[in-house]
């Protein structure tokens, strides 16, 4: 038998027959290959970061067809060894592979009981076909598919056996693939099959690769002969001015005051440490950091000074920090930076859009980040619904953005800040950083992991706030933030403090979290059940294929199209494709298109995302801003409609439906305004957790009947298990 993956998944999880395995076992422990690849199995099953394969992945080795013919050993013999060099080669496929072959063995030993009754009611089923039939109070029984026939356990049996159909299982897999011996560089290359290399074998690697830079760095700077002369040069001239001190030089930290530098011939002394916030052309004009003589570093081999590049991929902040006074005795401290950091290329291609200010007029727009681009102090990203991919915060903390995130980096002083106003994160500490601080909507958490590899999630949701009184165009809407600190990964320490006010502080480790609501924190609590969005940003596969749709369209946007490519999008034909941009239009505090006449809250046939558009407006409301600009917007769209949106709009508490509200909702599923209706009934259904047959986009006379009935026996109120 040949040593391949499957014949060695085979052997992991212990379906061989005695003999073959013995054999296998034997080639497994001569081979060192074998061996770490087995061992990068195992780990790579344990490793809860990697993010799940999508059903509907149609890439080579990906899809689920293929990876059903691999693990059943029925691909064909001319793609095996390509779906093995792909497994291989992907540390996600080759967890896949593994865990389902782990799972699928394990079911061949572990029978499936089927109780008694079970199998009766089965048999029992009606042979009509599958319906939907209503019963008092509105609830639904579901009829299932009934059998065709009626066929006994016996007669089950006997046909079982008498058929000459039934594919029998070969004794030994078929060993076509590649074979997992000390040679196997030579089919995959070495980087790709293992993280087997030692730290000696790494150094030496590392080593290399710094000589090749520095030679080919010399060789573009000139002969070398030329390069030790010029560094004599400077010797002595820096020993010739002084004995013991150096002379004051100004440091050169513009590319004008470079120019100007290298064109006088003055010669810069011992390089300083230099501030990694970006400094605009229009900051060229500050005073210049100045080293005085008392303080100064002693006299050591000057270089003179070339022009400095510009970093390209650091756009300008929208808050410019104003320059400091810098001596040698009081060194720069770094205000951080964010990168985007994507780890693989489904993340490298989400949509991440930051905050840029005009060049010629004090005006923002939005645009496209690119792969490993860093934002500055004071610069906002957004990351719209459905999107995930991964932020690295110097100086090395690593953030996995969930989707709905609204970030903005702070300035730091003992460990990185980042302004979270929604969204949800995955954190993850490193060697280099274990501290964090969040500010969520004024509850600032400080965050500190007890070891390299500690990780944890925040989940901050922001949510209504009712009115307490009459609804009118003076009104202002409100909203209140949760948030939810969970223990993923290790143990960590947490002090929270509300608006400068210490409010607790504690421990968290794995499956625990806590929650808090403006200020006020619950009880640690122990996690039942896993988040969903841990695992994955998108709950439906559909939703995949609008992101695509979104994608498309804005890939190499010019800067000013985007928000007008994204307002072109709402009119897709495909609705997840439009509630897709609406939300993100949502996010980016643009609320235009959903009042209007012809708006995407007055179009038919999109009644199923009609609720995730309208949640996601209080989510967009961390930024006050956003609260004033729906009402401007509502003005401008309808202004003769603005209480009635309104009271329509911000649900209602307990007290004002018995105070008149459940009759303001009622009599909306009446409205002539197709808007209204679907503001109505959202209120009614998230209220009731009722539909009753009503549709906006349709005349209802009956439904509406119906839930004029309710009205007449105050049913309309939250239950125990539902708030405002």
């Amino acid at each position: 038998m040949r040593l391949t993956l499957r014949t060695l998944l085979a052997y992991r999880d212990g379906v061989l027959d005695p003999k073959d395995a013995a054999v296998l076992e034997s080639k497994i422990l001569d081979s060192s290959t074998a061996q770490s690849i087995s061992k990068r199995i195992e780990q790579e099953m344990q490793n809860r970061r990697l993010a799940p394969i999508p059903v509907d992945a149609r890439e080579f080795g990906f899809e689920a067809n293929m990876v059903a013919e691999f693990l059943d050993d029925t691909i064909p013999v001319e793609t095996l060894p390509d779906m093995e060099r792909k497994c291989l080669e992907n540390n996600i496929l080759l967890s896949e592979i593994g865990c389902c072959h782990q799972i699928l063995s394990r079911a061949l030993s572990i029978p499936a009981p089927v109780a008694a009754s079970l199998r009766q009611r089965i048999h029992d089923l009606p042979n009509s076909q599958a319906r939907l039939s209503l019963e008092n109070r509105g609830k639904k029984r579901r009829v299932d598919l009934g059998t065709q026939y009626h066929v006994s356990d016996s007669q089950i049996s006997v046909t079982l056996q008498s058929s000459k159909t039934v594919p029998k299982a070969s004794r030994e897999l078929r060993g076509t693939g590649i074979e997992l011996n000390d040679g196997l560089g030579r089919q995959v290359p070495e980087y790709l099959i293992g993280r087997d290399h030692g730290w000696l074998k790494n150094a030496a690697i590392a080593l290399l690769l710094v000589t090749a830079f520095v030679i080919a760095g010399t060789i573009a700077i000139g002969p070398l002969d030329r390069v030790g002369n010029l560094m004599r040069k400077s010797n002595l001239s820096a020993v010739a001015e002084g004995s013991g001190k150096a002379k004051s030089v100004a440091p050169v930290e513009s590319t004008s005051a470079t120019a100007g530098a290298v064109e006088s011939g003055v010669v810069a002394s011992a390089p300083l440490a230099k501030s990694t916030n970006p400094v605009s052309e229009s900051d060229s004009s500050t005073s210049q950091p100045i080293v005085s003589e008392s303080n100064a570093a002693p006299p050591t081999p000057a270089v003179v000074a070339s022009k400095v590049p510009a970093e390209s991929s650091i756009e300008k902040p929208i808050k410019n920090e104003s320059a400091s006074v810098v001596s040698s005795a009081s060194p720069v401290i770094s205000q951080g930076r964010m990168q985007w950091l994507p780890e693989t290329k489904v993340s490298a291609d989400a949509i991440v859009f930051k905050l840029a200010v005009s060049e010629s007029a004090p005006e923002t727009y939005w645009m496209r980040m690119s792969p490993g681009e860093y934002v500055g102090v004071g610069q906002r990203i957004v990351l719209p619904p459905t999107q995930r991919t991964e932020m690295r915060v110097e100086p090395g903390i690593r953030l996995l953005c969930a989707g709905d995130n609204d970030l903005e980096l702070k300035k730091q002083n003992d460990a990185p800040k980042i302004q979270m106003r929604s969204g949800r994160l995955l954190v993850f500490a490193t060697p280099d950083a274990r501290d964090i601080v969040v500010d969520c909507n004024g509850l600032e958490l400080s965050i500190r992991f007890a070891t390299s590899d500690g990780s944890c999630a925040l989940d901050l949701q922001n949510t209504w706030v009712p009115f307490n009184g009459d609804l009118d165009e003076n009104s202002k809407l409100g909203s209140r933030s949760q948030v939810s600190l969970y223990g993923v990964e290790g143990e960590l320490q947490f002090e929270a403090k509300w608006k400068g006010e210490p409010v607790g502080k504690g421990a968290l480790t794995v499956k625990q979290f806590i929650n808090w609501v403006e200020g006020a924190a619950t009880s640690t609590q122990e996690l039942a059940e896993i988040p969903w969005w841990f695992r994955t940003s998108v709950s439906r596969p559909i939703d995949q294929l609008a992101a695509a749709d979104v994608q498309r369209a804005l890939s190499g946007r010019d800067p000013g199209q985007l928000e007008a490519e994204l307002l072109e999008l709402t009119n897709h034909r495909r609705g997840e494709t439009a509630a897709l941009a609406t939300r993100t239009r949502l996010m980016l505090g643009m609320y235009d298109g959903l009042f209007e006449s012809d708006g995407i809250l007055n179009r038919k046939g999109l009644h199923s995302h009609w609720q995730s558009i309208l949640g996601q407006i209080p989510l967009s409301f961390g930024r006050p801003e956003h609260r004033v600009k729906l009402i401007q917007t509502i003005q401008i769209a309808a202004p003769n409609r603005l209480p009635a949106i309104l009271s329509l709009l911000v649900p209602p508490t307990q007290e004002q439906l018995s105070s008149g509200a459940d009759k303001i909702l009622v009599e909306g599923l009446a409205s002539p305004h197709m808007d209204e209706r679907v503001l109505a009934f959202n209120q009614l259904n998230m209220i009731t957790g009722k539909s009753l047959g009503y549709q906006p986009d349709k005349s209802q006379l009956e439904a509406i009947t119906l839930w004029r009935k309710l009205l007449g026996k105050n049913e309309i109120r939250y239950s125990e298990t539902t708030t405002p």
